[in-house]
């Protein structure tokens, strides 16, 4: 069986950046996807629901308006389709809600990851993603709390699987 290893995982919105691939190619952005309070919330109960669906195992998670940051702790096998599932679920659900009819995109396609190969890059890790709406100078979202706290695994269950 191949061993479960930390990844901090970052998504973002459809249109929020702009790629190198994008410059080359000369692709005009669009209008930028940027959430709301009410959004972000939707958007964490969707996919807190699939992560104890699936009995995935998450260290951390943040949504900043045009971003998500999570610590997910899978296989590396596992990791693309579990990211592929939470935004195509979550983007799925959150157009129907809004009665998208035509073509919406709600996130870019790609999204980013680096293996935690250390208990201090964990502990840096935790902590960037903790503070991470302060550093974008975002408002607290009460609602969020809850929704994160009911999903996020008990660092001591993280500290015995991870030895």
């Amino acid at each position: 069986m191949e061993d479960l290893l930390p990844y901090h995982i970052t998504w973002v919105t459809h249109n929020s950046r702009v790629s190198e691939r994008m410059v080359q190619f000369g692709v005009k952005r669009g209008e930028p996807v940027v959430l709301n309070n009410d959004d972000e919330v939707e958007i964490t109960r969707y996919i807190a629901h699939m992560v104890h669906e699936e009995e995935l195992r998450v260290i951390a998670y943040n949504i900043c308006r045009d971003h998500v940051h999570m610590i997910l702790l899978c296989t590396e096998l596992e990791k693309d389709n579990i990211i592929r599932k939470f935004k195509g679920k979550s983007a799925q659900l959150y157009k129907h809600k809004h009665g998208y009819k035509e073509e919406f995109h709600l996130w870019a396609q790609k999204y980013s990851y680096t293996p935690i190969e250390s208990d201090e890059q964990m502990m840096n890790t935790i902590e960037y993603i903790q503070y991470n709406r302060e550093k974008h100078n975002l408002p607290c979202n009460k609602g969020l709390q809850p929704l994160v706290d009911g999903m996020i695994m008990p660092f001591a269950e993280v500290l015995q699987i991870l030895g």
